[in-house]
């Protein structure tokens, strides 16, 4: 099993998000994160999807480039879970 990502700022980009659309694609991605089985092609379609928002970049691209974060990427891929 992959390592944990840094903790998701979950809060913090449902606080930045001006949309219900924003809010919606934060709680996907948090929802992924938590599965039982992540999925490492949604994940990043729920990063690259956020990324739309000028409003969420920072808070999400502080923790999708933390070390950790890449690490348990890294392992999703490898492990192909």
């Amino acid at each position: 099993m992959p390592q944990d990502p840094a903790p998701f700022p979950a809060d913090e980009l449902r606080a930045a998000a001006a949309h219900d659309d924003a809010r919606t694609a934060v709680d996907a991605l948090h929802a992924e994160l938590q599965s039982e089985r992540p999925d490492l092609k949604r994940i990043e379609g729920h990063v690259e999807h956020l990324r739309g928002w000028d409003n969420l970049v920072a808070g999400l691209e502080r923790w999708y480039l933390d070390p950790r974060t890449q690490l348990f990427i890294s392992d999703l891929n490898s492990t192909g879970l």
